[in-house]
């Protein structure tokens, strides 16, 4: 069977708003993306997937996600489908980074990455408690919230490439993920396909992210591993996605969104 395994770097991180220490103050929100194969591939007849995130407030110091990626991939008479269901939580000083992602294919059970990793002064510890207990220790990295919280601040600030140390829950974090990002002002009449959900992001600034992410395995060529891009808004909200696996691409973007109220007495990012 073809492998239909992705990293949760590869697919979270083009989707989650950050409210990781100095960034804008932003929304949180649950939003669903319908996903499709981009072009014609010998490996499938055809691919679609969707997408659904939640993203609240803990407290007023964090952030939880509660994340889903279902793919449908459809191959002569056969057909596979895998589910990827991530729970997270993230402090909003960028220190704590606590991680469960189940993967399941077919209805069968592939496998539980679950720990925590903290951030110290020039370290990052991470703690595994499944699907075997072990600690390792990374170059400082920053987790997927304050990395996006890091992308729109740069954006803002004018900037158009960001490059980073990242740690996303992975089970391979010895392979020292790392992501290089290039940020380019959307254009205005670039909006969401979705009229109710173009009214709802109308007037915000936005741009157009490309990111490739890389690690020891990566191609000799300087080749990523990955490469996605997408809409980011300064609301943490993104649309208008492409994730290339290499093999086959799937695009899509907004099919709904919806504003959750930010926890009251809770200080403005």
């Amino acid at each position: 069977m073809k492998q239909y395994g992705m990293t949760l770097s590869a697919i979270v991180l083009a989707f989650v708003p950050s409210g990781a220490a100095g960034a804008a103050d932003l929304q949180p929100h649950e939003a669903v993306y319908d996903l499709a194969l981009a072009s014609q591939t010998s490996n499938f007849n055809s691919v679609d997937g969707r997408i659904a995130l939640q993203l609240k407030p803990d407290a007023c110091d964090a952030l939880s996600l509660d994340y889903r990626f279902v793919a449908r991939f459809h191959e002569d008479d056969e057909l596979t489908v895998t589910d990827q269901q991530t729970l997270a939580k993230e402090t909003r000083d960028g220190k704590r980074y606590e991680f469960r992602t189940r993967t399941v294919v077919d209805g069968a059970e592939q496998g539980i990455v679950e720990g925590v990793a903290t951030n110290g002064v020039d370290a990052t510890a991470v703690s595994y408690t499944s699907p075997v207990k072990r600690e390792t220790e990374l170059p400082l990295s920053v987790f997927p919230l304050g990395h996006t919280a890091k992308l729109i601040d740069r954006a803002l600030a004018g900037e158009r490439m960001v490059q980073a140390n990242l740690f996303d829950g992975d089970d391979d974090a010895d392979k020292h993920l790392t992501t290089t990002s290039l940020i380019l002002p959307a254009r205005k009449d670039e909006v969401p396909a979705k009229p109710e959900v173009a009214k709802m992001l109308d007037g915000l600034r936005s741009w157009n992210v490309t990111e490739s992410y890389y690690n020891s395995d990566s191609d000799g060529d300087g080749l990523p591993i990955f490469e996605t891009s997408y809409r980011l808004y300064e609301n943490g909200v993104t649309d208008r996605l492409k994730l290339d696996f290499g093999d086959y691409t799937l695009e899509g973007g907004l099919a709904r969104l919806s504003f959750y109220d930010r926890p009251a007495g809770c200080p403005a990012n």
